[in-house]
């Protein structure tokens, strides 16, 4: 009887074994495990990852684990890739520690990092500052590239005829928006940082927040840098 229930409590994640393209979007690896969805714990079959879909795309927050760090990711579709059977857990456990999330309100955060822990982030989709503010955005973002090619269309429009710049610019603005992201992934790839992980966050703080107790040695780019106190002292 008590290996019966024992039997009853075991279940098992669902790990990536191969990646399809929206896996890699979502910055999953092979061997990431499948814990829960929408914050509830998932132990079923591959099928029953499609059900949980259903019609209409979607958008479901699925928690993974890497090693021993959690994190979510947002997802309207549920091929991601091939999978098998992941590790064993404990279904009473993770039932009474599950908390159910909200998709609503929440989106993909991408974190990049160099090889001296700093590191930046960005929303996978063009943020409202960037719709909204678009030069702005460019400049806070240090893209100083299109930054400096919207600028030349002013200049270069500008002696046609003001009808010619408000079109030009309508064109630009829609433009640079939508690629913002792209412009954003390039520029912190030629510096020299790398894609690592994407986190399903409701704002920039809740991100922060996460890096800080999973990674608590990186640093935020446009954080100070601390100064070492050993330099200090042989300046003296």
């Amino acid at each position: 009887m008590t290996d019966t229930h024992d039997s009853e409590k075991k279940g098992y994640h669902l790990a990536l074994k191969s990646l399809e393209v929206g896996a890699i979007a979502l910055g999953l690896k092979v061997g990431d495990e499948l814990i829960a969805v929408n914050g509830l714990p998932f132990d079923g079959s591959t099928q029953d990852l499609h059900d949980r879909f259903g019609r209409g795309a979607p958008t479901i927050a699925l928690t993974f684990l890497r090693g021993e760090r959690k994190f979510v990711v947002l997802s309207n579709t549920p091929n991601l890739g091939a999978w098998k059977e992941g590790r064993e857990y404990d279904t009473e456990e993770a039932e009474q520690a599950a908390q159910r999330i909200i998709p609503d309100g929440m989106i993909n955060w991408e974190v990049y990092r160099d090889a001296n822990g700093v590191y930046d982030i960005q929303t996978q989709k063009p943020s409202t500052m960037a719709i909204a503010l678009t030069p702005l955005w460019y400049a806070q973002m240090r893209l100083w590239t299109p930054l400096a090619i919207w600028a030349a269309t002013i200049i270069v429009t500008l002696p046609i005829g003001l009808w010619v710049v408000v079109l030009t610019q309508t064109l630009a603005w829609s433009y640079f928006w939508n690629t913002a992201p792209e412009f954003f992934r390039r520029d912190r790839i030629e510096r020299g940082m790398s894609l690592l992980q994407v986190i399903a966050a409701k704002n920039e703080q809740r991100v922060h927040q996460y890096i800080k107790r999973e990674f608590p040695d990186m640093r935020f780019v446009y954080d100070p840098i601390p100064e070492d106190p050993a330099a200090e002292f042989e300046g003296l």
